[in-house]
C-alpha cells in the first residue's frame, strides 16, 4: 500500500468516526454521509470487475399503493443484487427521481414519493446500476394518486353522487367545448372550466365527454367576519385611538406612515360598498355587481363598506387612504355566494388588471368549514398569484382548533391572514394550520378584534367587528403602501417582506397560531427603503455539468449555486422523447446544490438540463445548460 492509499484509508475513516459521533435522528437523512464513506471504503479496496451483467431487481413493493392528494408519502421497497456493487438505485415516478438506499446494507433499497402530483395512476420504473455501469429497470409497480374528492377516480366529486334526478349547482372542469351541454352557465378563464346546473343524474354521462377533467360541487363561501356592534357618528372612537391602557403592543397599521398608497389599485371582493359614505368618497374607481348587475356602488350587507374603509378610507380609517379601490360584489345580502361567482370576480379582476392598474385583492371570504384538501379556489388563487396580483386571503373564524383554515387560507402563494386583539392576543376563533397538507398557516396575523371603520348606510356611521376579515383589508392596504415604496416589488417580494419584518408572537419562529408573527408595516416600509439585509430573494448564482456531452450511461454531475431562504431547487431534464425531475440537494450547508443524472436507457440527442429554484415566499429563478447525449460507445 502507497503513501496515497494510506492516507485516503486514514481521511477515509475519520470522516467515518466524525459522522458516526453525531447523534441519529432520521435513519434516512442522517446517515447518508456514514453510508456513502462506508462504500467508499470498501469500493477502494474492493474494485469491482465488469462482468457484463446489469443488476438484477425482485420484490418491489410500494405501500400504500394509493395516496390522497395531501397524504403522508408511500415507501417504495426493491430487493436489488449484482455479483459487483451497486451505484445507484431510484424510483421514477411521474418523471421524477426518487433517490433509494440500501440503509441496512441488506440488499434492500428504500425510498420515498410524495402525494404531490396530479391525481392519476403512475408507473414505478425502478432503476439500478451497478460500479461498472451495467443497467437495468423494472416496470412492474404502480402508485395511484386520487383526488380527496373523488376517491373512486370517476371524474365525479364523491358528494355529488347518489343525488338521483336533483338538480345539482357545479363545476365542471374542461378542456373543450361543452356546446351541446345546454345547461352552461359560466365559462371561467382562471381555471379552465363552466360552471353549470344540472340533473344529477347526467353526471356520469357529462363526466365522460372528451375534454372533461372533472365534475365538483359550486360550494357556498361566506364572509368571514362576525356580527357588527354599531356606534354613531359622534360616539365612536377614532380607529386608530389605544387600548384602555393607553398602549399598542402590535405595530398599528393605520397610523401615518409617511405612505399613502397613492398610484395603487386594491381590487376588494366583497359584498361591495357604500360610495356615499365619507370614509370611501372618491376612492372607488370601478364597480362590478355579479349579484343584482347594478352600475352604481352599494352594499346591501355592511361586510363590504366595512372592509373597503380598512384598505383606503379617510386617514385614519384605512391603511392606505391614497389608494383606488376596484370593489367587486359577488356577495349577496346575506354575505353568501357560491365559488362560481369568486371565480368569476377573479377572472374580472385579470382581465381589468391593465386597465384599472389592479396591484392587489383583498378577498375576505371564505368556506364555511375548515378545508381537508386542496380546492378549485385554492388553484385559481394561485394563479391569481402568478400573474402578478397580491392575493390578501383570510384564514377563518373556524378557531381555536388546530387544522381549521378555510379556503383559499390553505393555498401556498397567497398571504394567509389570522386575528389578534391590540394587544397580541390571537383572537380565539382566529383559524390555525396546519393545512391539510401538512404546510404552515397562517401566514401573519394583525388587528381583527373589535376594529371600527365605515358603517354602510350611513353618512358617516362607524361599526365595530370582529374576525379575520377585518385583518385581511389591513394588509392588503399595507400592501399597497409598500408598491408605492418601491413599485417594481413581486407578490413574492412583497410576501417576504412582509412575513420577515412580522413581530414574533406566542413560540418562537413560525407557528400554526401566528405564522411569522404580527404585521409591523412600520419596520416593513424602513426595511424595503434600507435595503435590510436578509429581505433579498433567494437567487441561483450559477448552474453547470461536469460535462458537456457524455454517452448513454455515462453519468452527469449536476450543481447549482444558490443564496437565501429556499424551498426547493430541481434540475429538469428536457429531451427529445421524456422529461424527468431530479432533485437537487445541499448535504453540506454551503450553499451548493447537487444531484447525479444516471443516463441509462435515454434517447441520444440535443437536451436542455433547466435548473428551478422555488423560495421560501414564492420567489422563482433559472438556469438552463445545453447538453448532448451521444449513442454508448
Amino acid at each position: 500500500m502507497n503513501s496515497s492509499s494510506i492516507a485516503y484509508f486514514i481521511l477515509l475513516a475519520g470522516l467515518l468516526s466524525c459522522a458516526a459521533a453525531f447523534p441519529v435522528q432520521n435513519a434516512l437523512d442522517n446517515n447518508k454521509a456514514s453510508i456513502w464513506f462506508e462504500k467508499e471504503y470498501r469500493s477502494y479496496f474492493k474494485p469491482d470487475a465488469d462482468d457484463g451483467l446489469p443488476p438484477v431487481i425482485y420484490g418491489v413493493s410500494v405501500s400504500p399503493s394509493a395516496l390522497k392528494v395531501g397524504s403522508p408519502r408511500s415507501e417504495i421497497n426493491a430487493f436489488v443484487h449484482d455479483a459487483g456493487s451497486i451505484d445507484m438505485v431510484y424510483a421514477d415516478i411521474g418523471n421524477r427521481m426518487n433517490l433509494m438506499l440500501d440503509l441496512n446494507q441488506d440488499s434492500r433499497y428504500t425510498g420515498y414519493c410524495g402525494s404531490n402530483l396530479p391525481p392519476g395512476v403512475y408507473k414505478v420504473t425502478i432503476v439500478a446500476i451497478d460500479k461498472a455501469g451495467n443497467a437495468a429497470k423494472d416496470e412492474s409497480a404502480t402508485l395511484a394518486i386520487r383526488d380527496p374528492n373523488d376517491l373512486n377516480s370517476n371524474g365525479i366529486e364523491d358528494s355529488l353522487e347518489k343525488q338521483g334526478g336533483k338538480d345539482l349547482k357545479v363545476i365542471v372542469l374542461h378542456d373543450g367545448n361543452l356546446s351541446d351541454v345546454s345547461s352552461a352557465e359560466d365559462r371561467f378563464h382562471i381555471l379552465p372550466g363552466s360552471a353549470m346546473t344540472v340533473s344529477g343524474d347526467k353526471l356520469e354521462k357529462i363526466a365522460k365527454i372528451n375534454g372533461v377533467k372533472g365534475i365538483y360541487k359550486d360550494q357556498k363561501l361566506r364572509v368571514l367576519a362576525l356580527a357588527a356592534e354599531t356606534d354613531g357618528p359622534s360616539a365612536v372612537q377614532s380607529a386608530s385611538h389605544p387600548s384602555q391602557d393607553g398602549s399598542w403592543n402590535i405595530d398599528d397599521p393605520r397610523m401615518d406612515k409617511g405612505y399613502t398608497g397613492e398610484g395603487v389599485t386594491v381590487a376588494l371582493i366583497d359584498t361591495g360598498a357604500d360610495h356615499d359614505h365619507e370614509s370611501l368618497a372618491g376612492r372607488i374607481v370601478a364597480f362590478r355587481d355579479f349579484v343584482n348587475n347594478q352600475t352604481d356602488s352599494y352594499d346591501d350587507n355592511g361586510h363590504g363598506t366595512h372592509c373597503a374603509s380598512l384598505v383606503a378610507g379617510e386617514k385614519g380609517t384605512g391603511v392606505a387612504p391614497g389608494a383606488k379601490l376596484v370593489v367587486i360584489k359577488v356577495m349577496d345580502k346575506e354575505g353568501a355566494c357560491y365559488l362560481s361567482d369568486a371565480l368569476n370576480a377573479l377572472d374580472w379582476c385579470l382581465e381589468n388588471k391593465e386597465r384599472y392598474g389592479i396591484r392587489v385583492v383583498s378577498f375576505s371570504v371564505g368556506g364555511e368549514s375548515p378545508s381537508d384538501g386542496p380546492s378549485l379556489l385554492d388553484e385559481a388563487c394561485n394563479k391569481m398569484v402568478e400573474n402578478g396580483l397580491v392575493m390578501c386571503v383570510a384564514a377563518g373564524n373556524s378557531g381555536p382548533a388546530a387544522s381549521s383554515i378555510v379556503i383559499p387560507g390553505d393555498a401556498e402563494n397567497v398571504i394567509t391572514v389570522g386575528a389578534v386583539d391590540r394587544s397580541g392576543n390571537i383572537f380565539e376563533l382566529s383559524s390555525r394550520g396546519p393545512t391539510a397538507e401538512g404546510e404552515t398557516k397562517p401566514d401573519l396575523v394583525t388587528m381583527g378584534v373589535n376594529v371600527v371603520s365605515a358603517l354602510a348606510g350611513s353618512k358617516n356611521g362607524r361599526s365595530s367587528i370582529s374576525g379575520t376579515s377585518m385583518a385581511v383589508p389591513q394588509v392588503s392596504g399595507a400592501v399597497a403602501l409598500l408598491l408605492q415604496a418601491k413599485p417594481d416589488l413581486a407578490p413574492a417580494d412583497v410576501k417576504r417582506v412582509l412575513l420577515k419584518t412580522a413581530d414574533d408572537l406566542g413560540p418562537s419562529g413560525q407557528d400554526n397560531v401566528y405564522g411569522y408573527g404580527a404585521l409591523n408595516l412600520t419596520c416593513a416600509l424602513q426595511s424595503i427603503s434600507a435595503l435590510r439585509p436578509g429581505l433579498s430573494p433567494p437567487n441561483l448564482e450559477g448552474a453547470q455539468l461536469n460535462r458537456k456531452e457524455a454517452s448513454v450511461g455515462e453519468p452527469v454531475m449536476i450543481e447549482a449555486q444558490a443564496l437565501g431562504d429556499i424551498r426547493t431547487i430541481n434540475a429538469n431534464i428536457i429531451g427529445p422523447d421524456r422529461t424527468m425531475e431530479i432533485p437537487l440537494d445541499d448535504f453540506d450547508g454551503n450553499g451548493v446544490f447537487s444531484a447525479r443524472w444516471e443516463t441509462s436507457f435515454w434517447t441520444p440527442g440535443d437536451y436542455q438540463v433547466k435548473v428551478d429554484l422555488l423560495g421560501k415566499f414564492g420567489e422563482m429563478d433559472e438556469k438552463i445548460v445545453p447538453f448532448r447525449l451521444l449513442e454508448k460507445e
